[in-house]
């Protein structure tokens, strides 16, 4: 399994992003179950859906949707009230580190679900100790 982030969502939804050409690459990966089934929670989709609606509008939401229901490949992981309280332990025990809550909620659930990469450009993944898709 691999875990995809936010950054990666956006980066395939919006064609001038500056990492979209790689996104896509790294997408044909992902899609075609080389790294097994693709997660996303759904504090990433929330993360998601927020910024492609403030940044592109809702036609882009529209688009977004769309293709959570067409993937095959994908499983939606929900937050549970558990795991945000101790994703929010998480964050706080880390004063050195700048981890959103969104961030620690997948950093706990990837360790509970044995997932060792994330498709993500943000290298807080590495900082938890998280292999990144595409490399950089």
């Amino acid at each position: 399994m691999i875990l995809v982030d936010t950054g990666a969502w956006y980066a395939l939804s919006d064609p001038r992003d500056r990492n979209s050409t790689s996104a896509v690459a790294a997408w044909n990966q992902v899609r075609t179950g080389e790294y097994g089934r693709a997660v996303a929670t759904d504090y990433i989709l929330d993360e998601t859906y927020t910024l492609l609606r403030m940044r592109l509008g809702v036609r882009a939401v529209r688009a977004f949707r769309d293709r959570l229901v067409r993937s095959g490949n994908l499983r939606i992981v929900r937050v549970s009230e558990r795991d945000f309280e101790e994703a929010l332990d998480l964050m706080v025990a880390h004063d050195d580190k700048r981890w959103s809550l969104t961030d620690c909620t997948s950093f706990l659930l990837m360790r509970q679900l044995s997932i060792g990469s994330a498709f993500s450009f943000d290298r807080n993944f590495r900082e938890a100790g998280f292999r990144l898709l595409p490399a950089d």
